[in-house]
């Protein structure tokens, strides 16, 4: 359930941010990553270090202000404000974010858990 949660709020990040370019942009990029190097959009939470590389061949130095963008909107998803870390990738973020949303499906389970035993 968790890894559903996640995939929907990082294409739903991701759509946000690239929809800040433009409709037809956003379109055009996924068109790109689709059938110029393979990456469908739905694929872009399995594949984030792969999505963020094809990024920076499309658009080089601009890819940063597009990254920081969908990282900023996928923090701010779970309540989060983003901080740039030194050393940090994208890929290094993202994964942040889905570890934070499996510990938090855990501690909530282990309080069902804990709920239904006391009754």
């Amino acid at each position: 359930m968790q890894e559903c949660k996640f995939k929907c709020l990082l294409v739903k990040a991701v759509d946000e941010s690239l929809n800040c370019l433009g409709d037809s942009v956003r379109y055009s990029i996924y068109f790109h990553l689709e059938y110029t190097f393979g990456i469908k959009r739905e694929e872009i939470p399995k594949k984030p270090e792969i999505f963020a590389d094809k990024l920076e061949e499309l658009f080089k130095d601009g890819s940063c202000f597009i990254k920081k963008l969908i990282l900023k909107r996928l923090y701010e998803s779970v309540g989060l404000e983003f901080k740039r870390k030194e050393n940090y990738s994208f890929s290094d973020y993202i994964n942040e974010i889905k570890n934070l949303l499996t510990k938090q499906a855990e501690i909530k389970a282990e309080g069902t858990l804990a709920c239904k035993k006391r009754k």
